[in-house]
């Protein structure tokens, strides 16, 4: 399934969003279809060349973020906070060539440990190992425990997908009469993390960190200048778009339909 979800995601978003027509109108060119084969290596080329820009993938990664942060006094309601994976850093040679938590889900582990700080509320940690080893989970507990001091109550390590840490977090914390809580997860990943651990049940209050910016001295000639790094953010952006489209739409469809797309 995993397989599966990295295929369409890798069709469906850039760069082979536009990969994909570019090599069918090279073939097309090849094939003496000049007109159509021509149209769609420029197209797919100017598309490529747009999501590239800074000044293109910085305004859809803010204008996506649609959680603002947090203002204090933080709300009363929740009564747990929850910590969303976000990947590892496999084999790190300075921590002995373990398996560690990836950048994205440190700067999680970070402000949730800013949060109990603030709050005293226990944590939930969600995350497990689609591709094998240790459960994300168990790597984040260890951070929080000897990096930031901070303990953690309940480790959810079964979940491969977000939609399974709604799932099985709502299985745990159903059990101990809880379902308000702080959800911590990155800006982008907010809008449809809230929605999926809304359909499970749970009140959410979003806790979203690791906003893109960018500073004001930054912005020169360089932002209409293609890089890497801003293919990389609206590659992430049209993933997070199309979970939350896929998420909405499994609403219209037959529920036995929607659960066999879902889980194989």
């Amino acid at each position: 399934m995993i397989i599966w979800h990295g295929l369409v995601n890798a069709c469906l978003t850039p760069p082979g969003l536009f990969l994909l027509p570019m090599t069918a109108g090279l073939i097309l060119l090849a094939a003496r279809r000049p007109s159509l084969g021509a149209a769609l290596v420029v197209l797919a080329w100017a598309g490529l060349w747009i999501v590239s820009l800074p000044a293109v993938s910085h305004p859809l990664a803010r204008d996506w973020e649609s959680y603002p942060a947090l203002r204090r006094p933080l709300p009363i309601g929740p009564r747990a906070i929850v910590v969303l994976a976000a990947g590892r850093y496999h084999d790190a040679p300075e921590y002995g060539g373990r398996d560690t938590v990836g950048a994205d889900t440190l700067v999680r582990l970070r402000y949730a440990a800013r949060l109990f700080r603030e709050t005293h509320l226990p944590i939930l940690v969600s995350g497990g190992a689609p591709l094998g080893g240790t459960a994300a989970a168990r790597l984040m507990r260890r951070v929080l425990n000897r990096d930031f001091a901070t303990p953690v109550k309940w480790v959810e390590a079964s979940s491969k997908t977000t939609a399974q840490n709604a799932r099985y977090s709502w299985a745990i914390l159903r059990s101990q009469k809880i379902r308000s809580i702080f959800l911590v997860t990155q800006a982008w990943h907010m809008p449809r993390a809230v929605a999926l651990f809304r359909e499970v049940g749970f009140k959410v209050v979003p806790a979203p960190t690791g906003f893109v910016t960018r500073s004001r001295r930054g912005q020169t000639i360089l932002a209409y200048l293609p890089n890497a790094p801003a293919l990389a953010l609206s590659a992430l952006i049209f993933h997070e778009m199309i979970g939350l489209a896929w998420v909405r739409m499994r609403a219209w469809l037959p529920a036995p339909l929607a659960h066999l797309i879902s889980h194989g």
